[in-house]
């Protein structure tokens, strides 16, 4: 099963195209506010280096989020567009779950963090076994002392901390953390469209084909109960 994987969720705007679970070609850029702009041409310029047309593709998968609400957009509307021109199914693959499959073998707790609105973050918790990548936790929006504290406790595991978010609220998880906290290599921080493709390809072969218009973004809220003063 050839797919093609589109993920835009963060400022990194990634093309890929997997068969098999291997990656064939993959293209990546980083930019604020261009995914619209470079999001086709990318595109484009794969797929005639692989020398294909998405006829030749057996369905596509774009990352849903959370994220970037512009970007992501940006990403599943390109996705279902495409993939109605040639009647091929879509496939929805949360930002979260790609970011904890790059660090698949990591030891202990995996711990994926994008920033969002007013200094809250997204993140769920995951870890890694002999049969992939499994969560523990359900999607989040919170902000980072309440990670933290939710996180802390009796919890003794190592955390390996990924993604923009942890990048920019690292001295909050580290204090919080101390020896615990290992913060991810630049290389593995960002969701790559070739895991978004590769995850793809395993939702369609097993959960079934879906029409491009019932793959929707992930939109995770922060918990609508709070404390009062």
């Amino acid at each position: 099963m050839r797919v093609l994987g589109i993920e835009t969720s963060t400022s990194v705007v990634s093309v890929a195209v997997a068969a098999d679970r291997q990656v064939m070609g993959e293209f990546s850029l980083t930019t604020k506010h261009g995914h619209m702009e470079h999001l086709l041409p990318l595109i484009d310029y794969l797929l005639t280096s692989l020398g294909m047309t998405t006829a030749d593709l057996d369905g596509f998968a774009a990352s849903v989020g959370p994220g970037s609400f512009t970007s992501l957009r940006v990403g599943l509307s390109t996705c279902k567009a495409l993939a109605h021109a040639v009647d091929k199914p879509v496939a929805g693959v949360p930002t979260l779950d790609i970011l904890a499959w790059g660090l698949q073998g990591t030891p202990d707790l995996i711990c994926p963090v994008l920033c969002s609105r007013k200094d809250e973050i997204y993140t769920a918790v995951y870890v890694s076994s002999k049969e992939g990548i499994k969560r523990l936790s359900s999607y989040l929006a919170l902000n980072p002392a309440d990670l933290a504290e939710r996180l802390s406790g009796e919890l003794r595991a190592r955390i390996t901390f990924t993604g923009d978010g942890s990048k920019a609220y690292w001295p909050i998880l580290q204090e919080s953390f101390g020896e615990r906290a290992v913060l991810a290599d630049p290389s593995r921080m960002w969701p790559r469209a070739g895991l978004t493709a590769i995850l793809g390809s395993d939702i369609l072969r097993e959960k079934g084909k879906k029409e491009p218009g019932a793959v929707h973004a992930l939109y995770v809220k922060p918990p609508a109960i709070r404390g009062r003063s």
